[in-house]
């Protein structure tokens, strides 16, 4: 392969060289990358001058952020998230070359529509604005955001996600054209700060000037912007600090009651896991809805691993906008004439998480790669068909492929990618410790109790596949389906097992998503006992027979429980309405709702702002923990009018089965269980549709052969 290689330290980029160089040699955990797009970054230009906080031993290939193809997937993983062919970014250190070794861990899909180059600029910079943004400042609607250095990549896509959140955005650039791109970018105002008044001029633009409540500063202005923020304001201190932000004068911090806030993305992958995996389900969404898009620099390309130079020169003269990003073009692409050369087969672009071959990974792989030709080849043939598919990640779903899978069924399961806006493995994935499921008497990590499942899954042999069920019919038998990524290409199964999860109901309060799962849960039994919040204030919101079951639950934990009422009345039934009312340790406050979280510097849910719907009044509650018990919404869309549900959407099944009101469909976990709704009545659930579905797959191999043996006998 070709790559630049840092065997001693440079004075600058300028000195790198593109050499050839060994392939490298994937680890037991590691995917063979095609890299197909490099993005440059400031850290990478301090790390081959030796300056960066992160040095790897020498010798070692440049580059962190690639977007690409998967070439060969870890020897390690029976069943890998990322088939050979998907189209993925993510970080790595190696990424400026033609290939490179990545961990699972730091890849994703390459999102629908995306080029290369787009996704290339994305690993890195959108978590670190959106964790900066949305996590430590708690950006809300209504506002106003001050972008410093705003056409950076960090920049633009803070600018892009504070838009989405309904803020007020005010980007400072330094030339024409930074400020012209910010403004494209969806910025409200922008303002030059070579003006030495930028900060008068930022602050008239509030309302009243009273000054701006989040200051995003990629480039350490925390001193000047002390001028224009407003009481109670956040300063976001993202990345390297040095220089004069060293000598911020705290006497300007303490007049406003500024909060000085600093965030260190990287460090969130050791410390919160779970932070990330919320992160980046907010990054999709946004993505989803058309409100984040690529920030690549286009007003030069930059083309080859020999162009790195160049790019990571102007990068650092500051002369570019948004990511700047090298296209890398793989060795074939030079000497082949044209992609007509291939069959059509091969010839077809990648979709995200497709596991169809891209040019580029079908002619490595023909030249000379034969290790990987059996791979090639079951990929070829497009259309499926498999005895049981199983729909859904959480515990429902891995509990059916491990008995299916022992059973020698061959279970395919379709773990969906950020389905129902939540990652792969359910509800489960948003919650913290889990002391209530058999078998771990120390509790367990809710993404890791998923992961072990999953990796149970993967040991009997279940394949497992990163897409998400798009279409599904089930008008005739086998039933047909297909994947949202590839539409065109419908699939059959003998039996399903629907297991897609229920989501809970929020309320989109101001401080919600910061402090969920750091004090806010939909699940009292699952959560209520978590040492956070006992001897502590908590809050309920709901008036039904579910609010008053969750309160009554919580008294055993908490000083107190206090429930909010929309209505003047409850709507559970007398005999729950009696016992909650009776309760000493409760308090119903009747036509109330909640109106903000707060928290403390911890970063956990400390005060509940509540509001009097008749009267207006606001007030404020101490309180360490907040319940929602509104409702759940279950993940029916994909069988609407195909099968049975109740008044509330949930899948109907046959008393003590799994079986629904279409033969061969089965149902497990919380898309039909409104009651229970804890991980292990799903798992339990689980087993029954797996053992339900054995049984009517031997109860068509059985008819078939008779009818078999009866067509045998009338020739």
């Amino acid at each position: 392969m070709k790559g630049i290689q840092v065997a001693e330290y440079v004075k600058g980029p300028e000195k790198l060289k593109v050499t050839d160089l060994p392939d490298p040699k994937p680890g037991h955990n590691d995917y063979l990358i095609e890299v197909h797009a490099a993005a440059t970054n400031f850290f990478d230009v301090l790390q081959i001058q030796g300056k960066y906080q992160h040095q790897p031993p020498f010798p070692w290939v440049g580059g962190a952020e690639f977007a690409g193809v998967v070439l060969a997937t870890p020897s390690g993983s029976v069943k890998p998230k990322f088939p050979v062919g998907s189209r993925v970014f993510g970080a790595t250190q190696g990424a400026y070359a033609t290939k490179a070794t990545a961990r699972e861990s730091m890849m994703l899909p390459v999102p629908k529509g995306w080029t290369f180059q787009e996704a290339a600029g994305l690993f890195v910079t959108a978590p670190t604005s959106y964790g900066a943004l949305v996590v430590r400042a708690g950006v809300k609607s209504g506002d106003y955001v001050l972008v410093h250095a705003a056409a950076g990549g960090v920049g633009l896509a803070a600018v892009q996600v504070a838009k989405a959140f309904g803020a007020t955005v005010i980007a400072t650039a330094g030339t024409a054209r930074k400020l012209e791109v910010a403004k494209s970018f969806g910025a409200d105002h922008v303002v030059d700060y070579r003006d030495e008044n930028w900060p008068e001029i930022v602050k008239k633009l509030t309302p009243k000037g009273k000054g701006v409540d989040i200051v995003y500063d990629p480039v350490g202005m925390v001193d000047k912007s002390t001028k224009c923020t407003a009481w109670n304001g956040r300063i976001l201190i993202v990345g390297f600090a040095a220089g004069k932000i060293e000598k911020v004068a705290m006497n300007k911090v303490l007049l406003k009651n500024i909060s000085l806030v600093g965030i260190h993305w990287g460090q969130y992958s050791v410390h919160e896991k779970q932070t990330v995996v919320s992160v980046w389900q907010g990054i999709v969404k946004l993505i989803a809805e058309g409100k984040f898009r690529g920030t690549e620099f286009t007003d030069k390309e930059f083309v080859g691993l020999e162009s790195v130079p160049d790019a990571l020169s102007a990068l650092a003269s500051r002369g570019t906008w948004g990511k700047v990003v090298v296209k890398v073009p793989q060795d074939w692409q030079s000497k082949l004439p044209t992609a007509k050369l291939f069959s059509s087969s091969i010839r077809r672009t990648l979709r995200s998480s497709a596991t169809g071959l891209s040019v580029a990974a079908a002619a490595t792989l023909s030249k000379k790669n034969s290790t990987y030709h059996t791979e090639l080849q079951s990929l070829g043939s497009r259309k499926m068909h498999n005895k049981v598919v199983i729909i859904g990640s959480g515990p429902a779903a891995h509990t059916a492929a491990i008995y299916l899978a022992r059973a020698e069924l061959k279970p395919v399961l379709y773990e969906g990618f950020m389905a129902n806006g939540i990652a792969a493995g359910g509800q489960l994935t948003t919650t913290t410790d889990v002391e209530n499921f058999p078998g771990f008497p120390k509790g367990i990590m809710g993404q890791e109790l998923m992961d072990q499942m999953r990796a149970q899954s993967e040991r009997f042999g279940t394949n497992i596949i990163g897409e998400t069920v798009a279409t599904l019919d089930l008008s005739a038998h086998p039933f047909r389906y297909s994947t949202e990524w590839s539409p065109e290409e419908v699939h059959t199964a003998d039996a399903i097992i629907l297991a897609t999860g229920a989501s809970a109901r929020r309320l989109g309060l101001p401080g919600e998503d910061k402090y969920w799962q750091n004090g806010i849960s939909a699940c009292a039994v699952c959560d209520g006992a978590v040492p956070i919040y006992r001897n502590k204030h908590l809050v309920v919101i709901g008036g039904g027979d579910s609010a008053a079951e969750e309160a009554l639950f919580l008294t055993k934990y908490g000083s107190h429980v206090t429930v909010l009422v929309r209505k003047d009345k409850l709507r559970a039934s007398s005999i729950m309405a009696k016992r909650l009312l009776g309760h000493s340790k409760v308090t119903v406050r009747y036509n109330t709702v909640g109106a903000e979280v707060k928290g403390d510097s911890k970063g956990l849910m400390s005060q509940m702002v509540v509001k009097n719907v008749v009267t207006g009044e606001l007030e404020t509650l101490e309180a360490s923990g907040l319940f929602y018990a509104i409702g759940h919404d279950p993940a029916t869309t994909l069988v609407k009018g195909q099968l049975e549900t109740d008044t509330e959407g949930y899948v109907v099944t046959k008393p003590g089965t799994t079986y629904t009101s279409v033969e061969g469909v089965f149902a497990a976990g919380d898309v039909q269980d409104k009651r229970y709704r804890q991980a292990i009545t799903s798992a339990g659930s689980g087993c029954m549709a797996a053992l339900d579905a054995e049984k009517f797959l031997a109860e068509i191999e059985e008819t078939t052969e008779e009818h078999g043996k009866a067509k045998n006998g009338s020739l």
